[in-house]
């Protein structure tokens, strides 16, 4: 029993040795970050379409069909790419009220460029449906481009460490820890908090609508990433 119980406390020994040597190993603490700027390739077009802006000469279903075929004259895939996010009406306030009855209907139209979204305001806007905003944008390859940056990231830490170390005569060893921030909360990664854009206006001649300057510029979607790294110096 004596014997068991000192090569318990030897091992105990040992072991907390062991433990204050890995944690006593000197190490640094810095911080990478790394971000790039990419164009939106996939932009969702909100439109309303509301019968008291026609003040009742339109139904909503007119106005939905003059809608479609005019998305389909300028190359929009009706079918797969606009869909309708809901449909309402006055009618409650009617009978409270008795006012007129107007029914309103809400669209999303999705587009790949700027170009195109420049040609849906304004075939829209032709024939009279100007209730039309950006909602949201988006790049298709924006998970792989987080991985890049990630890796950027890291590097910009190693250097940052290394910038520490060298006058010192110390080298950077392994990463012992690192901690990514990008699910953090109000971390800025890939989202625009608003959709700027610039270029688009047109002037009306009588009835007819003359396009002068027609190139819409989307900001560029930033997508960033930010890591907290602990390295060996040796």
């Amino acid at each position: 029993m004596k014997v068991l119980l000192t090569l318990s406390i030897l091992l105990s020994i040992n072991s907390f040795s062991q433990t204050k040597t890995s944690i006593e190993k000197p190490f640094i603490e810095v911080s990478g970050k790394a971000d790039t700027l990419v164009i939106p390739n996939k932009i969702w077009i909100n439109v309303l379409l509301m019968e008291k802006d026609f003040k009742g000469k339109k139904s909503v279903e007119d106005m939905e069909k003059e809608m479609i075929l005019k998305l389909e004259s300028i190359g929009i895939n009706t079918e797969k790419n606009v869909s309708l996010n809901y449909m309402s009406s006055n009618f409650n306030n009617y009978i409270l009220k008795q006012t007129d009855i107007f029914k309103s209907k809400s669209y999303s139209i999705l587009v790949t460029d700027a170009n195109i979204t420049a040609k849906v305001f304004i075939s829209l806007e032709e024939i009279g449906i100007s209730n039309v905003r950006i909602e949201k944008v988006e790049n298709t390859d924006e998970e792989k481009i987080k991985l890049l940056i990630n890796g950027k990231a890291i590097l910009n830490a190693k250097q940052t460490a290394e910038s520490f170390s060298k006058p010192l005569n110390q080298k950077v060893g392994n990463a012992i820890e690192i901690s990514n921030f990008e699910n953090m909360p109000n971390q800025f990664t890939g989202q625009l908090n608003e959709v700027v854009v610039r270029g688009y206006s047109s002037k009306i001649y009588g009835n007819r609508i003359v396009n002068y300057e027609s190139n819409i510029e989307f900001e560029k979607i930033k997508i960033s990433s930010s890591v907290q790294a602990k390295f060996l110096l040796e």
